[in-house]
């Protein structure tokens, strides 16, 4: 008898590793983006008789076309953006866009989110595509996120047919869900998540992707190490570079006995941007983000600190390499995260408010239509 309690007792510890108990009051987030290049055909059709027109004129031209497309299907809150600039997307009690030098950071709220609205950088001299985002809406986001796809596909065919466009249209379907990990450990009420690969999930809904795609998964962790470096700053000539170097050091040896092999450490007033490519290692050394390139390599570690930096705020970067899936999903790893984050937690003796760390989640995936 003991020995099949024992057996129990390793299945159902299995069962635990293989899903995420994630807060209520964790926020998901989906929105697609349909990339439209700009080339002559496309221009002709918009302007008629307008020569050369500018980036502002022809968004409005296609803004006009594409609101009364978009009232053909239900999707509540689109904008279209004339900029070759990074789009971000954060939760937002209310619908906002805002343009730096580099970036467009998006906040909305699924909850209420409505309208279409078009966006054009003042600088934007010349543009390479208009980019249609498309934002999910409603409740139960990742539950009806093959939905939410499709309508977006329909709405991509029906902008296609009424162009006559030739190029292809590129798609790119992103996925977040973040919550907070001191609420993870003490959450009394929380919801189980296998966190499956999209393509897994699609499939249950009847939905089959191309076989021509890319996609990628990683976490993102923000922490705050204000405690620590105040801490050790007033109690020794500490420079918090230095800091964040120990830092760094420690997650990476913790890591390595944890098995993860594929990680960053930002510690910079710049933005990761996670890449798959060939090309390893991290690259745009200048400006407001910086991209985290990771190849097809066994393993993978990235230091980012930069020597002026005087910030507690560090980013935590884990790339998911194909081989980290388990039973179709990502729970398992993402669990080993979370003991990787509490283990670092426990060597740095961490108050509580340096505890409280952001998790997101990405999930994302993108092919031409």
């Amino acid at each position: 008898m003991g020995i099949i309690r024992n057996r129990s007792l390793i299945s159902r510890n299995k069962q635990q590793d293989n899903r995420v108990y994630v807060p209520a009051d964790s926020r998901d987030n989906q929105y697609v983006i349909a990339e439209i290049a700009v080339n002559d055909a496309l221009v002709a059709q918009l302007s008629d008789k307008t020569l050369n027109p500018s980036p502002k004129e022809l968004l409005s031209l296609l803004l006009n076309k594409v609101r009364r497309i978009v009232a053909n299907h239900e999707i509540d809150f689109v904008a279209l953006i004339a900029s070759n600039k990074f789009i971000r997307v954060r939760y937002g009690v209310d619908n906002e866009i805002n343009t730096t030098n580099e970036q467009h950071i998006v906040y909305y709220n699924p909850e209420k989110s409505k309208g279409v609205v078009g966006v054009c950088a003042d600088d934007a001299n010349a543009i390479h595509s208009f980019r249609l985002v498309c934002f999910a809406t409603g409740e139960n986001l990742r539950e009806n996120a093959a939905l939410f796809h499709q309508k977006v596909v329909m709405l991509v065919n029906e902008i296609k047919a009424a162009f006559s466009f030739v190029d292809a249209i590129k798609l790119q379907d992103h996925q977040h869900i973040s919550f907070g990990l001191e609420k993870h450990s003490s959450a009394t009420q929380s919801k189980a998540h296998g966190f499956r690969v999209i393509e897994k999930r699609y499939e249950s809904s009847g939905l089959t992707l191309p076989q021509e795609r890319n996609s990628k998964a990683f976490i993102v962790v923000k922490a705050n190490f204000s405690e620590l470096l105040s801490e050790k700053v007033l109690n020794h000539e500490y420079d918090v570079s230095q800091i964040h170097g120990e830092v760094s050091h420690l997650l990476i040896q913790l890591a390595q006995e944890a098995g993860i092999s594929h990680l960053a450490y930002v510690a910079s007033n710049r933005y990761p941007v996670v890449k798959s490519n060939l090309v390893s290692g991290s690259a745009n050394q200048n400006g407001e983000l910086v991209s985290l390139n990771f190849g097809n390599t066994e393993h993978e570690v990235i230091q980012l600190i930069d020597d002026d930096y005087i910030n507690s705020n560090a980013y935590l970067v884990f790339y998911m390499p194909e081989n980290c899936v388990v039973k179709a999903g990502y729970a398992a790893y993402i669990n080993k995260v979370i003991k990787l984050i509490d283990k670092l937690g426990q060597k740095l003796h961490l108050a509580e408010h340096d505890k409280a760390m952001l998790l997101r989640f990405y999930q994302h995936f993108s092919y031409k239509a």
